[in-house]
């Protein structure tokens, strides 16, 4: 059975709301935003996690449903591309999601397998 639009509109504003909460209650996500000098959630970031969890979605999508959170006054603008939940849950149900931050820096680790050391040079 094929999901109709008014359902499919529906759905991508849960499922966005989820991904921002998601994201939003991560530490290491919080650091990695923050240290971009950033608050709240970006929305590559969001796009990027709510296609990895949601298939089927297209860019401007998920764009356009974040844009009418926005209106609504369900998000609110964080500055910089990123945006915040107002009124965020207490508790977030991750439903098995589980993030994985991978950023690149200019810092090089370098480590020594032979007396597992590790050391990091910039």
């Amino acid at each position: 059975m094929e999901t109709s639009e008014d359902d499919r509109f529906f759905e991508n504003r849960s499922d966005a709301l989820f991904v921002v909460n998601v994201l939003a209650d991560n530490a290491g996500y919080a650091g990695y935003i923050r240290s971009k000098g950033l608050s709240g959630v970006h929305i590559l970031d969001i796009i990027d996690l709510f296609k990895n969890v949601f298939e089927g979605r297209e860019d401007k999508e998920i764009i356009r449903t974040v844009n009418q959170l926005m209106r609504e006054g369900l998000l609110i603008s964080g500055g910089g591309g990123a945006v915040i939940n107002p009124n965020p849950p207490v508790v977030v149900d991750l439903k098995g999601v589980d993030i994985k931050i991978e950023a690149i820096s200019s810092e090089v680790e370098v480590v020594d397998a032979e007396g597992l050391k590790s050391d990091t040079e910039t």
